[in-house]
């Protein structure tokens, strides 16, 4: 039988599954290191749920564990990379179906440069486009960056026009 907290925490999961699983998304290049990535934010949402004390909405603590676990796995990732070598657009679960296979394959590489592109943003910039694909306002965004909710406009602002930039670079 499962206890309060239990039953708490994996309504949480299960009504936050496609958010988290965003975040996965942007910092995890490989399948198998997203998943890795999902369960390391589970087992880091499951050790913080006590310490959560209702101060900010449960979504802003949410992306706040969230987010410091994807960067802290993309830092680890980064500095392994290193010592071995030395050196509004997601919308998955709500897009329309398309009949056309071709017309599948060319979404899904568009999708695919979409993430190359954000993977090329640097990590607060990450979170912000992380929430915004997740439709977050730009309260919670603020909330959870720490910034104003005019800096995230005006940052958002950059972001999308960096992307559109370096998405149009790939096309030419």
């Amino acid at each position: 039988m499962a206890t309060d907290r239990e039953q708490s925490f994996l309504a949480l999961v299960r009504q936050n599954d496609v958010r988290l699983r965003r975040i996965c998304r942007v910092y995890g290049r490989e399948s198998d290191a997203q998943e890795d990535l999902y369960q390391e934010i589970l087992l880091q949402l499951w050790r913080s749920l006590p310490s959560f004390a209702g101060a900010s909405s449960a979504d802003t603590w949410l992306y706040r564990v969230a987010l410091n676990t994807a960067l802290a796995h993309a830092r680890r990732r980064s500095r392994h990379l290193e010592t071995s070598l030395d050196d509004k657009w997601d919308r998955e679960d709500t897009a329309p179906a398309i009949d056309d296979a071709g017309e599948r394959i060319d979404a899904a590489e568009r999708l695919e440069q979409l993430y190359a592109a954000i993977d090329r943003l640097n990590d607060v910039d990450k979170m912000l486009v992380t929430m915004y694909l997740d439709d977050r306002s730009y309260r919670e965004m603020a909330d959870v960056i720490g910034i104003s909710e005019n800096h995230v406009g005006v940052k958002l602002n950059r972001i999308k026009k960096a992307l559109a930039r370096w998405l149009a670079e790939e096309t030419v």
